[in-house]
């Protein structure tokens, strides 16, 4: 008996694969009387098997790619945790306010933000991928929104040794759109701008009107990009693919996040340079419109005044460490391990602000907020979600249990302050990230 595949091909172009067995017939003496032929059809099988193989492939590369960004990612994480390490070390040994320890401090301070921008851009990778990416339409003047993160980003700037150079239309620029995210794409073109001048480079920032429409524009003399990395430019984690230096960092989510943005105003966003060595110029636009009759920008912020705050939070250094930063700002604060007895010190001291972590042991966060929500003398107080579940689920979830607010982990001094500035009899009370 014997067997062998073929391909039989057909004039409208298809294709059968057949597997042919053939076996002698013989008589009772032995001698072949004739042939036993089959041909069985295995083009399904065919076909599973190519599908099977193409499907391993792409796992085996989706794990290489899973593999190689979970290896970019711990770099990108741990580089920082060692200038803090160092730095923590000199300012325990530093007289207090020289020169060493002013260093030693802004380098933390330099590390901490890289690392909060790091976590915040996975945070909306993955919001993206969910397709919970949320924008906030509300009318904004785009070009104060422009010259505020310049000014943000100039320190950054002088500490590269580039010059930074802003040329933005003196008229308002109104239109709607979400001032967080759109100082997100403001402030990723500047920092990878930075990133990849050289020193005694510049960059230069514009924004004028044409056709209704906002046309920004951030242009640097530095390293340039290839037409190949143009091509996909936008694309996320692009820039993970660096040599083993990783000099210029970054998990190559800033780009794609900024074209997300964009699009979701209804804008685009685009990427042009003559090649390695030659520059980069960036340019985003949005549509704008007029300003209605009556509209006009946000308030100012209420003038601060010291608070009795009651801070809920079971990690002891984050807890002790939020206490002393509301101290400076010249607030009474009490500090609260865990649920119970943050409904217990509460009931006790009366606070105008409770600032609460989610996970906690006992009662959770939620608990906490409606405990305190139930209580008749406890009703008129500013919740304050303080926590690291920061997905719009999350946000809704703290508004419906009684909060007031809802702050993302690591929180800033300034946003504090704006959070606390809602304690006012008057003062605006809504959920914000």
């Amino acid at each position: 008996m014997s067997d062998f595949e073929y391909d039989l091909v057909f004039e409208d172009g298809s294709i059968r694969h057949l597997i042919a067995f053939a076996t002698p017939l013989r008589d009772v003496q032995g001698r072949p009387r004739g042939a036993v032929h089959a041909l069985v059809d295995v083009t399904a099988r065919k076909q599973a098997e190519a599908a099977l193989r193409e499907a391993n492939l792409r796992l085996a590369g989706a794990d290489r790619r899973k593999d190689e960004f979970l290896a970019v990612l711990s770099h990108e994480l741990r580089n920082p945790l060692a200038p803090i390490r160092n730095s923590l070390y000199v300012i325990a040994r530093a007289t207090p306010g020289s020169e060493q320890a002013k260093r030693a401090h802004a380098v933390i301070e330099r590390q901490v933000s890289y690392l909060t921008r790091l976590v915040d851009d996975l945070l909306n990778a993955t919001r993206i991928a969910r397709g919970k990416f949320q924008i906030r339409h509300e009318y904004l003047e785009f070009g104060e929104l422009v010259r505020r993160a310049v000014e943000d980003h100039r320190a950054v700037f002088a500490a590269s040794r580039v010059e930074l150079k802003a040329s933005v239309t003196t008229g308002p620029v109104w239109m709607r759109g979400d001032p967080t995210r759109l100082s997100q794409v403001i402030g990723n073109l500047l920092q990878n701008a930075a990133k990849f001048t050289p020193a005694a480079g510049r960059v230069e920032v514009s924004l004028w009107v044409e056709d209704a429409t906002a046309m920004l524009r951030v242009q640097d003399t530095g390293m340039g990009i290839t037409p190949e990395m143009l091509a996909r430019m936008f694309q996320p984690f692009a820039q993970a693919e660096q040599a083993l230096d990783r000099r210029f960092g970054g998990l190559g989510l800033g780009l794609a996040l900024a074209k997300t943005v964009v699009d979701a105003h209804g804008g685009c966003i685009e990427a042009h340079s003559e090649g390695l060595g030659r520059g980069a110029t960036f340019t985003v636009r949005l549509p704008i419109e007029a300003r209605k009759t009556g509209e006009s920008p946000p308030a100012a912020a209420l003038p601060r005044r010291p608070r009795r705050i009651l801070v809920v939070e079971d990690n002891v250094d984050t807890g002790d460490s939020l206490r002393e930063v509301l101290e400076l700002g010249g607030h009474r604060v009490a500090v609260a391990r865990d649920g119970a007895e943050a409904v217990s010190k509460a009931r006790e001291l009366s606070p105008e602000v409770v600032l609460c972590d989610i996970g906690l042991p006992g009662l959770d966060g939620y608990a906490v907020a409606r405990a305190l929500r139930a209580d008749e003398t406890l009703r008129g107080v500013l919740l304050v979600a303080v926590t690291g579940y920061a997905l719009p689920e999350d946000i809704a979830k703290a508004i419906e249990a009684g909060f007031d607010r809802h702050l993302a982990k690591p929180v800033g001094a300034e946003s504090l302050e704006r959070a606390l500035a809602a304690a006012e009899p008057d003062g605006p009370r809504n959920a914000d990230t």
